[in-house]
């Protein structure tokens, strides 16, 4: 039988503790990283994205799954797969994406920087909500220009607000796929050209003869009925004299792209028949229902020409939330004598108290 003497007892049992603590540290570490990785909503194994860029797209992704029921996981990769479509769909499979939303509800953005392309997967379910069609014409009209800029999260960010407002008419059921599986291939793959001159499309003056239709109005609501002619014919001139000078030099640097245009024109159409105006000196509100929250209100200067509109103060006075609902910042502005009949509570959404 075996002597053992104090020191090589503690000495062995302390061998033995970190051994095993050891061990555990290991376990632990690999199933939250598989846990971790399976909950990411950002996998950036490019380092193509800013931290802040990051935090966006992640605060996005916890909304969507929260209200909208979708789970999403925006990857970078850092080498180019044979396929990217398999890719995608080989990710969802293996991570579950979908799972957290309690079935195939999920969508994958994976983005290739190496090869300039991108594919966004959809899950079973949501393939009659975000048709191939939908995500492809995202994917073409609003991720590539800010790609093109070399704007990546910003045109994620952007790409995934657009899906969000794609909102289907009638609750998606829950399913756990075709025979466990998360997707069937189902959305689109399109060549994304990074940090490249932008087409004329996209930026560039207009010719003298097309800003000369674009000035100053009349009236608040001629001003906006032409900015509605703006947003028809996807001008996207910073210059026009429809907009203040503050305006034009916070446009100098903002992206415009179709999509956003087709989306902002839509809803300027049918709020346009129940818009207010309000005047009040040399500034006006044109305001809409609250029935209709996605229809912010727009700002307005007059000028000796005319009104113009005033996108400056109103880019830093209204907010949107992840349904594109809008509030205000700050009640701290000069436009707040439009809104005397409205009360506003601590998150800034307005109410109406008539």
């Amino acid at each position: 039988m075996p002597t053992w003497n104090s020191k090589s007892l503690k000495k062995t049992l302390l061998t033995n503790a970190s051994v095993f603590l050891l061990l555990a540290v290991l376990a632990f570490s690999a199933g939250c990283e598989r846990t971790t990785l399976e909950e990411r909503a950002v996998v950036d194994q490019a380092d193509l994205l800013s931290p802040q860029a990051i935090q966006r797209i992640e605060s996005l992704a916890h909304s969507m799954l929260k209200h909208n029921g979708v789970q999403l996981q925006v990857v970078t990769l850092k080498q180019t797969p044979v396929d990217i479509d398999a890719a995608a769909l080989r990710w969802m499979e293996e991570h579950h994406v979908g799972q957290l939303a309690g079935g195939a509800r999920g969508v994958v953005l994976m983005v290739d920087p190496v090869a300039q392309q991108v594919r966004v997967e959809i899950g079973y379910d949501l393939e009659g909500v975000f048709s191939d069609v939908i995500v492809a014409r995202i994917e073409h009209d609003q991720m590539a220009p800010f790609f093109a800029a070399n704007r990546v999260g910003d045109g994620i960010e952007a790409s995934l607000e657009l899906l969000v407002a794609e909102q289907p008419e009638n609750e998606v059921v829950p399913t756990q796929g075709m025979a466990g599986r998360y997707s069937g291939g189902g959305g689109a793959v399109t060549t994304v050209p990074i940090n490249k001159p932008l087409s004329p499309e996209f930026s560039g003056p207009m010719s003298e003869s097309v800003r000369s239709r674009f000035v100053p109005q009349p009236t608040p609501l001629a001003a906006l009925e032409c900015y509605r002619q703006v947003l028809e014919e996807h001008v996207k001139d910073a210059e026009l004299t429809l907009y203040t000078p503050a305006t034009r030099e916070f446009f100098a640097s903002w992206l415009v792209t179709d999509a956003q245009q087709n989306n902002e024109r839509r809803d300027l159409e049918r709020g346009l028949a129940q818009a207010e105006v309000f005047e009040q000196g040399p500034l006006a509100v044109v305001r809409f229902s609250l029935d209709q929250r996605q229809w912010s209100p727009y700002f307005f200067e007059r000028c000796e020409d005319g009104w113009q509109l005033d996108f400056s103060t109103m880019s830093r006075v209204v907010g949107f939330n992840h349904r594109n609902q809008w509030f205000f910042r700050t009640l701290n502005h000069p436009f707040m004598f439009a809104f005397r009949d409205w009360s506003f509570d601590g998150n800034g959404f307005a109410h109406d108290n008539r």
